[in-house]
């Protein structure tokens, strides 16, 4: 793909819940971990022991954050990819917090520190905790999983609000890049005893907070399940069509749209020499080297060039394309 200003990639919504990160909260006995694990092909990542009583999950304990990278790996690599997703759909952390905490105490050993608002000369660790937690959980959405968080409630000191609990600079990550925040609420048991399933909120009132990134979505669900769910965000697509007149395409139809330049070394090396090459023999050299010099550094070449510095000779093409 080339970029160009004036030949634009227009937006475009995808359907179904691959690629999407959804959090669902709300106090014990809800209803959560059950009804996560009825999402489609389900794999759970055990950071909580909350899978005791639900047979037949494939699942894995998590422990620490090495755990889980090492099993994001296994994922996420594009030799597995294929046979992975043939298993596996949606990914779910139970729960977010302590996946957050798993990965604070891997930043604080990586720096040295005991805690995360150490370090950094006092002003702490929370944005290499916040790039650390999002890389991660960035590719899996780029590669088409689901990921469903799983919280428990907590009330915010200073608003009264109930919100997922977890500091807000810890829950951030997830929080604000989530596509549906849900809120769940008992309905407690009927006359015979039996539990009634929980209702589901998707916006934000003065008491709890709940969002969703879809416009059309209904804001209130009496009765959670995960065909719910997948329902409710698949109903607010279709009607984000039908108002909005526009065309809901596939996960990998949207994902194309997202897509940088493809870059590769051998090929710019190769053409940064020619045009070098060419600029040279007009006389040109200065400009060239002030160019390459610029970028790479005083005295370096092209030829000294590292493979990981790929989009730096992009750069220095693109500029000497602009000397032509």
């Amino acid at each position: 793909m080339s970029f160009d200003i004036f030949n634009p990639q227009v937006s475009v919504v995808a359907k179904g819940l691959e690629g999407k990160m959804i959090l669902v909260y709300g106090n014990n006995s809800t209803g959560k971990t059950k009804q996560a694990t009825r999402m489609k092909k389900p794999f759970y990542l055990g950071f909580e022991d909350g899978i005791r009583a639900i047979s037949g999950i494939p699942f894995l304990p998590i422990n620490n954050w090495r755990d889980f990278k090492k099993i994001n790996k296994q994922l996420t690599d594009p030799k597995n990819l294929d046979k992975a997703k043939e298993l596996y759909q949606t990914i779910i952390f139970d729960e977010v917090f302590t996946a957050a905490k798993y990965c604070q105490d891997f930043i604080c050993k990586k720096f040295g520190v005991e805690t995360i608002g150490e370090g950094n000369s006092g002003y702490g660790l929370w944005t290499e905790y916040a790039n650390e937690f999002w890389f991660e959980l960035d590719r899996l959405m780029k590669a088409g999983y689901t990921l469903l968080f799983i919280g428990h409630e907590q009330r915010d000191k200073d608003t009264g609000q109930i919100v997922p609990k977890g500091d807000v600079r810890s829950m951030q990550p997830v929080r604000d890049n989530a596509d549906v925040v849900v809120y769940l609420t008992s309905n407690g048991v009927d006359e015979e005893g039996n539990v009634i399933k929980s209702s589901a909120w998707f916006a934000e009132t003065k008491d709890f907070f709940a969002r969703s990134r879809f416009d059309y979505i209904d804001t209130f669900l009496e009765e959670y399940t995960a065909e719910n769910l997948e329902k409710v965000i698949a109903d607010a697509i279709e009607k984000q069509e039908k108002e909005e007149g526009v065309k809901a395409v596939s996960f990998e139809e949207q994902k194309e749209t997202f897509q940088s330049e493809d870059l590769d070394f051998d090929q710019l090396v190769k053409e940064i020499n020619e045009l070098g090459s060419q600029l040279a023999e007009d006389e040109r050299v200065e400009e060239v080297l002030e160019i390459i010099e610029k970028h790479l550094g005083e005295g370096k070449k092209v030829s000294e060039a590292k493979k990981n510095q790929v989009e730096v000779l992009a750069v220095i093409l693109d500029e000497l394309k602009d000397l032509q």
